[in-house]
């Protein structure tokens, strides 16, 4: 919880409540996950440590990650191809 000196202008009670406010409903989000194909993932480099879903893997629709170098499925690690 936000806490504003009793004290403080209105302005700056609206804003903690609308910090509040904000926060409260983001963390009850589900994470959302990018949907790429293999011919469309992302820059491996610029993405690294980043989670995307591959929806027309070889092996079936995978969550993937980037270790800098490679997109590696979540589910062995190998490379998505």
């Amino acid at each position: 919880m936000i806490t504003v000196d009793a004290d403080a202008p209105a302005w700056a009670h609206d804003l903690a409540r609308r910090v509040e406010t904000e926060v409260r409903d983001y963390v009850h989000q589900p994470a959302f996950v990018p949907v790429y194909t293999v011919s469309n993932m992302p820059d491996v480099e610029k993405f690294r440590h980043r989670w995307v879903y591959v929806s027309d893997e070889s092996g079936g629709a995978v969550p993937a990650f980037s270790d800098g170098t490679e997109w590696r499925r979540c589910t062995d690690r190998a490379v998505v191809s």
